[in-house]
């Protein structure tokens, strides 16, 4: 069962990439024995400094937000899609794309969701004062800010992240990433 989860930043843990080009700051894997490989859903931070090929997670969806930096090109096959700040693009991760940084190194936050088990219904940036409810809801903090939901208020910092099935609303500005069940 699902609680709300208040992720500080200073717990992410820093791990290479699956394909080894690159490290990943690990937020928040579900269910709790889950691994980088075998995951639900899994929550993760990286910087993207160079060009290259993200890792494929086949039988996942992926909502990657640009959260520093000033543009991120991704190409898959013939389709470049552009990247802006604080702009979330869905995608099938199981298509690995090339990213490609467009005026030096940037930071992205991904949610991945296993398609079978949920699916991505959206992401935004949300301004403060947003409500937001879904079966699983994630806000990461654009700036220090408090969350209510119906467990009670969370003070996270900047680039902390809430993690909370139950309605509630935001204080400042965040990104918020929805997911409903599949089944």
């Amino acid at each position: 069962m699902m609680t709300t989860l208040h992720l500080p930043a200073q717990g992410y843990t820093t791990l290479p990439w699956k394909n080894g080009s690159g490290s990943t700051d690990e937020i928040w894997l579900w269910p709790p024995d889950a691994t980088r490989e075998a995951f639900s859903i899994r929550i993760s931070r990286a910087p993207i400094t160079t060009r290259g090929v993200f890792s494929s997670f086949p039988g996942a969806d992926r909502a990657i937000t640009l959260i520093e930096g000033q543009g991120l090109a991704l190409e898959f096959d013939e389709i470049r899609q552009e990247l802006a700040p604080l702009a979330p693009f869905l995608f099938d991760t199981g298509r690995a794309p090339i990213g490609d940084p467009l005026a030096g190194p940037v930071r992205v936050f991904n949610v991945m969701a296993k398609r079978a088990e949920w699916r991505l219904t959206g992401a935004a940036l949300a301004a403060p004062g947003t409500a937001f409810a879904a079966d699983l809801s994630v806000i990461f903090a654009l700036e220090p800010q408090g969350i209510t939901t119906a467990t009670g208020r969370f003070d996270l910092a900047a680039q902390d992240t809430l993690v909370t099935p139950e309605a509630g609303q935001v204080e400042g500005r965040a990104l918020i990433v929805s997911l409903a069940r599949a089944v």
